[in-house]
């Protein structure tokens, strides 16, 4: 089974997809699920949403002091940007703690992990290059880290181009087939898809006044 566990809405400032439309989108693509992942924000991924055979799962992407941090399996907002804080309230919520895209250096990433208290590693993300991905991956190895994937898509022509595979039905055993070391990351590699986003990204720094998220 494929899940897209990192997914952008138009709950994020720099997305314009509703949630909907998005699960839609990779659902026609033959995916059985999604995590719902906004930029500080989750706002859009506790809303209830009725797609029958697709899992939609409640996430949030934090901005840290130190890079982003994903948070899966959430029950509310999550808004200290202390890394080891915002760790610590998503398991406090059940969740799981996921540093996406480590070695990307267009976003705020986290690259050193030796004293966070993470769940697994993002070894595969769409907007990223092979080679970075193949640096999160090594990553992942060095610390004994379960492997998640994701498109990090901001529209829908990127949704799918990274995912987890996982035998999992709902939201718990999803979380639970990841700490467990039981899922795989994959999706398809491009040079074209991170130049794009870097070029996009950079647009919307500037439009926002030099404003990261």
């Amino acid at each position: 089974m494929r899940y897209d566990l990192h997914v952008h809405t138009q709950y994020s400032r720099d997305c314009a997809v509703p949630p909907l439309d998005m699960a839609r989108h990779l659902k026609k693509q033959g995916f059985d699920g999604m995590a719902i992942t906004d930029h500080d924000s989750a706002a859009g991924a506790l809303k209830s949403y009725d797609l029958p055979g697709f899992l939609v799962i409640p996430g949030i992407e934090i901005s840290t002091t130190r890079g982003h941090l994903l948070g899966l399996g959430i029950t509310a907002d999550i808004t200290s940007s202390d890394p080891s804080t915002a760790i610590e309230r998503i398991h406090d919520q059940g969740g799981i703690a996921i540093v996406p895209h480590p070695f990307r250096h267009s976003s705020p990433s986290i690259a050193s992990i030796d004293d966070l208290d993470v769940d697994a590693v993002e070894t595969f993300n769409g907007r990223s290059f092979p080679r970075q991905n193949r640096q999160a991956a090594a990553l992942a190895s060095h610390h004994g880290l379960p492997a998640t994937g994701g498109s990090d898509a901001h529209q829908l022509r990127e949704a799918g181009s990274g995912y987890t595979i996982a035998e999992a039905e709902t939201v718990d055993d999803l979380l639970a087939c990841i700490t467990a070391g039981q899922t795989r990351a994959d999706g398809t590699t491009s040079l074209g898809r991170p130049l794009r986003s870097m070029a996009g990204t950079f647009r919307r720094f500037v439009t926002r006044g030099f404003r990261r998220v």
